[in-house]
């Protein structure tokens, strides 16, 4: 497709709620603070297990959150959406409650649009874990008891259809699951959806994994999260990328929803742009095992930039992956100078999962709208954690607080088990 023919797509509305705030000033005045998420399980038993401590919002107000939107939504509606909770998980209230976020920020509720080229893309899968544990645990103990909406409310494609129904929007919609790279995946697909005419708006919504703890186990069997114990005594210090201590990744909730839409049609509108989306592309290590492979990632980012027309020396800022395994973070690190060469020794990366843990599925979607708030701010988070930084990490990674930064163009970067990688370059707004 020629570059200089092609739609021009652009991100109107942002929301999130992750372990370092439920508005966009507030989560962004945290990172860029060096603010840890991270804290002791509440809202999960982990006396069994030796991974104590994850960014929990197990014990966050859904219903009071809700009621921010009432007048957007009028009463009837609203009423609706209220007795939908009654009943919806964790996963689905708040993958519906970022959908509202942002489809307010994009100026949505006002708008006239066609709600049958609306698509709804959610990022992720196995979003219920924890609750259809609690329920396989009763149907043990009492199977009369087990939620009789289960069978309903527990399935994936539930978060979508809420959404839809809470918004009132008919276009394509659907979940895509690709572990940590899902919302990039997601966006893509959104992405080509507006780019080949299918939609003119996409929500795209990364929602929380409710993990269980036989999910954390299960990670702790394979060696990819922290159980040092000096760090399970001290949460805030235990999510520590490209640091020479790192023993492995933090569970952390998180949810986060992109309005992308054709600029054109944006305009005309009159939204407010908050950023450009240039690309989205994704590339498989042919190896279903938790081995990042930095020869395809390199080779990713290059058939990026090269699809977006962009040049290496162009790229000002990495919002990194890195998660604080001791393999991938390397593997990271290595891919960005094999597809930079020189110039990645004069780009700027942090980690943001030094302060918010891993938001999982959603990752790619919270850490955008993270990146996109520095972009806003010109100025660049620190990453948090780093005593002593590993040897083999001898880029800027944003050590020692909060960095000025001009930000022009931005490589967001997700890698998932399965060795399935997507990266998203998103640019500065600009007529």
């Amino acid at each position: 497709m020629n570059l200089e023919k092609r739609k021009r797509i652009v991100i109107t509305g942002m929301a999130t709620i992750n372990p370092l705030g439920d508005t966009l000033d507030g989560y962004v005045d945290n990172l860029l603070a060096g603010v840890s998420g991270i804290k002791k399980w509440k809202s999960l038993d982990v006396s069994g297990i030796q991974c104590k401590v994850g960014g929990d919002l197990g014990d966050y107000d859904c219903n009071l959150a809700l009621g921010k939107f009432e007048n957007d939504l009028g009463n009837e509606q609203y009423r609706k959406i209220k007795k939908l909770f009654r009943t919806a998980t964790f996963s689905s209230k708040t993958a519906v409650l970022c959908a509202l976020g942002a489809y307010k920020d994009a100026g949505l509720f006002s708008a006239q649009i066609d709600p049958y080229r609306v698509g709804t893309i959610v990022g992720g899968h196995n979003f219920n874990s924890k609750y259809l544990y609690d329920n396989g645990v009763q149907f043990r103990e009492e199977p009369e008891f087990i939620d009789a909406l289960s069978g309903i409310e527990g399935i994936d494609p539930s978060i979508p259809g809420l959404i839809t129904e809470a918004l009132g929007i008919y276009g394509p919609s659907f979940t895509v699951g690709g572990a940590c790279a899902s919302g990039n995946l997601a966006l893509r697909i959104a992405f080509n959806d507006i780019l080949l005419g299918e939609c003119d708006i996409s929500l795209v919504t990364g929602a929380v994994f409710n993990m269980c703890t036989a999910d954390i186990h299960a990670s702790e069997f394979i060696g990819a999260v922290s159980t040092e114990k000096e760090f399970m005594e001290n949460p805030q210090r235990a999510s520590r990328p490209f640091d020479t201590r790192r023993d492995g990744f933090i569970y952390s909730h998180g949810a986060g929803t992109l309005v992308i839409e054709e600029l054109e049609a944006a305009k005309a509108r009159g939204a407010r742009i908050h950023a450009e989306v240039l690309g989205v592309k994704a590339n498989a290590n042919g190896n279903h095992l938790p081995k990042p492979d930095a020869g395809k990632q390199a080779r990713l980012i290059k058939d990026l930039l090269a699809s977006c027309g962009v040049q290496p020396g162009e790229v000002d800022f990495v919002s990194c992956h890195a998660t604080g395994t001791p393999v991938g973070d390397i593997e990271e690190i290595d891919a960005i100078k094999e597809a930079f060469g020189e110039h990645a020794y004069k780009l700027k990366l942090n980690a943001p999962k030094s302060m918010l843990g891993h938001t999982c599925w959603a990752a790619p979607i919270v850490e955008t709208i993270g990146g996109i708030m520095q972009m806003h701010r010109g100025e660049l988070h620190p990453t948090i954690n780093v005593d002593e930084v590993d040897p083999a990490v001898d880029l800027d990674i944003c050590l020692g607080g909060r960095v000025s930064h001009k930000i022009n163009i931005m490589l967001k970067n997700s890698f998932g088990f399965g060795g399935l990688n997507s990266c998203s370059l998103i640019k500065k707004y600009e007529e």
